[in-house]
């Protein structure tokens, strides 16, 4: 075939793709919609993300008075006439430790549906991310010349992978973060073919988003700018192949200026970021956890047996066994290192270390701070298996002189075919199972329908919340619960007065919301003298457990 002809199949070929790609994309947005219709509840971070977002007055919690439930709604979303009100979201936030990007986006989705707190909202903001990240990791596949069929096998598997679905069920910023981390990355692929203004701006573009997305931006985009900066130095690029040490490093320097200059108009933009990282409890964590060398070890641990469990289902040792067996059986020569490759698992790893030793350790909610490289890592480990793989079948290949050399090409050939089709079934089995069997779509919280349900068919009983008067920013993981009835009785456990308020003192029924502290000395006393007061109530019964909060039903 000539090179007109086969170049003209290769574009038929891509144009056939288009159909696939589009079908693989929307069977994922089916099953992130379906399990969207089972998440039961919410994170306290997500709860706090709509609060964030809509906030309107703010609320100073009473002691022994009650509270109408509107208000507490009117917190969490969108009032009518108060929509696309991005200055005093960036100001509210400039309060917190986080930048304020995702919140713009929350607040305008729900500025378009006013007095409407709903989870889809969430969902739906995230929904958009995944799309953009789905195409963004097309490209990145292109870029590093993978071919058509294992792009639409490794799109697939990240579609309806849990973790991708987790991303999507929670309502917070990471799978934003995501799609800036995967741009950063396709834009830096793009510069091994050579350093463009245009590439240099959309870069530019990219950080400044995503530093307002997430501080971890901006470690994903050290290690690459530094993988980058090393490769233009070493002359491995297209287009430094002959230049000299001079224009090389101007060119260097051209890039860390541009870099530094995004960076600072984000500082401008958003000047609470300086506190947020040098003097907010978050940024005096992060830093005191990464200055603990002692703990590396034990968190890297932890970090690591979150992906083998959850991106792997518990399956990594044997896809690293099975790895050696491929190099052992294979061809041992080393192949040629693709610049694609480096400038992936550098950026990659040098993310999972810094991360690892400075975010929270959370259990399975952990998940959250790797969730913009789990799609990189699930990339490498599948590509570098699949490489193995071909090699290993390649050196196979019997040759002419072979004994019964008709016998042996008729097994190489069986060989070659079912090899493929078995690591690509191991690669499914284990998204399956960790999507149905294990159950790893987080931030589901099915176990909340039971307290939901307790809460809509009694709307008419009373209730009381007993918070902590140190920690009342816990109050609001109570909202979904609490806005099924009309008002609510707040108290103080500390307030040692006796109750007098006639409906708690004569109700046959009382519903208590209240918080756990260390001692639960108050607590008690206070849940004591209500069935002491209430003639009509003879005991208590514990509904639901929810972090610092326990729901009795007193009756």
């Amino acid at each position: 075939m000539s090179r007109k002809g086969q170049t003209r199949a290769v574009r038929q070929g891509r144009w056939m793709m288009i159909p696939a790609l589009m079908l693989i994309l929307a069977a994922g947005v089916c099953v992130i919609l379906w399990f969207g219709a089972q998440k039961q509840g919410f994170h306290e971070d997500e709860i706090y993300s709509y609060y964030s977002s809509n906030r309107t007055a703010g609320i100073a919690w009473p002691d022994r008075e009650w509270m109408d439930t509107r208000t507490m709604t009117d917190e969490f979303v969108v009032l009518p006439g108060e929509g696309f009100r991005f200055g005093l979201v960036k100001t509210v936030q400039s309060w917190d430790v986080h930048p304020p990007l995702y919140y713009d986006l929350l607040h305008a989705a729900c500025s378009f549906y006013p007095g409407l707190f709903s989870k889809w909202l969430g969902i739906g903001v995230n929904l958009i991310a995944y799309v953009l990240c789905f195409l963004m990791l097309v490209a990145i596949c292109r870029e590093c010349r993978l071919s058509d069929r294992f792009t639409a096998f490794f799109l697939f598997l990240w579609a309806i992978h849990p973790l991708t679905v987790s991303a999507a069920m929670f309502v917070r910023m990471y799978f934003w973060l995501t799609f800036f981390v995967l741009s950063c990355l396709f834009i830096h692929l793009r510069m091994l073919r050579g350093f463009t203004r245009i590439r240099m701006a959309a870069l530019m573009l990219v950080s400044f988003l995503g530093f307002l997305t997430h501080y971890y931006y901006v470690v994903f985009f050290f290690f690459t700018g530094l993988t980058m900066s090393l490769l233009w130095f070493l002359q491995k690029t297209a287009d430094t192949a002959a230049t000299d040490l001079s224009t090389r490093l101007g060119r260097i320097v051209r890039y860390v200026f541009c870099c530094g200059v995004a960076i600072a108009a984000a500082v401008l933009y958003y000047p609470a970021c300086l506190g947020h990282i040098f003097r907010g409890y978050r940024g005096r964590e992060a830093a005191g956890a990464f200055l603990a060398l002692s703990g590396w070890g034990t968190r890297l641990a932890f970090f690591g047996s979150l992906i083998n469990e959850y991106l792997f289902s518990g399956a990594l040792p044997v896809l690293l066994f099975l790895y050696l067996v491929f190099v052992l059986a294979g061809d041992r020569r080393a192949g040629a290192f693709r610049l694609t490759t480096v400038l992936t698992v550098v950026p990659t790893v040098g993310y999972f270390f810094v991360v690892s030793a400075t975010a929270l350790i959370l259990g399975s909610t952990s998940n959250r701070y790797l969730l913009p490289v789990d799609p990189l890592i699930l990339l490498v480990i599948f590509a570098t298996g699949s490489d193995l793989l071909k090699r290993m079948i390649r050196t196979w290949k019997p040759s002419a002189d072979t004994p019964r050399a008709h016998r042996s090409e008729w097994l190489w050939r069986g060989m070659s075919a079912v090899l493929p089709i078995l690591f690509g079934a191991m690669m499914m089995f284990l998204v399956g199972k960790g999507l149905v069997a294990d159950g790893h779509v987080l931030f589901l919280y099915p176990e909340n329908a039971a307290a939901m349900e307790e809460a809509e068919t009694n709307r008419d009983t009373p209730v009381l919340v007993l918070y902590n008067g140190e920690t009342t920013e816990n109050i609001w993981q109570l909202y979904d619960k609490l806005k099924e009835f009309p008002r609510v009785y707040f108290a103080d456990a500390a307030n040692g007065e006796p109750f007098e308020d006639p409906t708690l003192l004569s109700c046959p029924k009382l519903y208590v919301f209240a918080a756990d502290t260390a001692d639960n000395i108050d607590r008690d006393l206070r849940l004591a003298d209500l069935v002491r007061l209430n003639p009509k109530l003879s005991g208590r019964q514990t509904l639901y457990r929810q972090n610092m909060w326990t729901w009795y039903r007193l009756e």
